[in-house]
This record gives structure tokens, sequence and C-alpha cells, in this order.
């Protein structure tokens, strides 16, 4: 990855986009909300189980924030399909009262991509996790979930009341 520093400009599909000033919805965490003991396990054991085998997809590098565990910094390297060689940035925020919500994901990459929308970077999880099953939904389902969402059968599979950005979903 090049450094922030870097005299060498981005290409304009890895620019990165600034955080959104928007309300946290109910998925997100909110800044003034703490989370229990018990979110906080949860939350780092799903961390931690990245490391197995199949948890953890593949050109996928996670690390949580320096700010809050309840904040996950993502890198996505697509290889393949209509988005191969892109490089792109995204959060997985958790709400605190996680699992009993599904965490909320904020590509920080600007994306023409169906399930993101335009303007604020989100990522509709609905299309894939509706409803929300705490006990059987995890952090490493959501990623398999964002991997899967670039490629050609996935895209193919859309249907448009699911997609945030109805024009790419037309293309």
């Amino acid at each position: 990855m090049i450094p922030a520093t870097s005299p060498y400009p981005l290409p304009i599909s890895y620019q990165v986009r600034k955080k959104p000033q928007q309300k946290p919805s109910e998925s997100q965490s909110q800044p003034d909300a703490v989370p229990s003991p018990v979110v906080n396990t949860a939350i780092a054991l799903e961390y931690a189980s990245l490391r197995y085998q199949g948890h953890c997809p593949l050109g996928m590098y996670v690390t949580p924030s320096d700010d809050s565990l309840l904040i996950w910094d993502l890198v996505l390297f697509v290889h393949q399909g209509y988005y191969a060689d892109s490089v792109l940035k995204f959060q997985l925020k958790f709400p605190a009262n996680y699992p009993e919500k599904p965490p909320s994901v904020l590509f920080l990459t600007d994306v023409f991509h169906p399930l993101i929308a335009q303007q604020s970077g989100e990522f509709n999880l609905l299309a894939k996790f509706r409803p929300w099953r705490p006990k059987e939904h995890h952090s490493f389902d959501v990623l398999h979930w964002i991997k899967a969402a670039f490629k050609k059968h996935a895209l193919d599979e859309l249907k448009e009341i699911d997609c945030l950005n109805k024009e790419a979903f037309r293309l």
C-alpha cells in the first residue's frame, strides 16, 4: 500500500472517502454507548477466531481500530471479476448490543457497487442477513458475504430492493 504521505497520488478508484458526518443508526455503535464486558468479550473472541482456517476470507486483512474494539479496519484485495485489481478499505462497526444487532459496514474507498450507498459508503448487509440471527450469524459470515458481493454470481443474484445504489444495479 502507498503510505498516506506518499508524493504519488492514488488512482481515482482507490481514493479514500472522507468519513461522512451522519446520524448513527440503530445498528451502528454510538460514541457514548458503552458496551458491556460480555459484548467486548464476544467481539474479542470473534476477532481471535479469524485466525482459524476458513474464518477470514483470502485477500482480506483485519485489525481492530486503535480507538475501539467496536471498530475493525479492513482491506480487501479483489483479484477476479468486475472489480479485479481493486484495493478496498472499509470498517466494520459493532453496536453496543452486539450480537443482538448486526455490525454495520462502511466503505472508506469510493466504490460503484449496487450494495454500497454512493454518498455515505454504507454497505447493505440485509441482502444476505435478513433477519439477523445472533446465534447463527457472526462477523466472519459478514466478511465472507462482503467478499462474495464483489463476485459475478452474487451480483447477478441481487434484487433491486436490496440495492442502495440503484444506478449500479441497473448497469
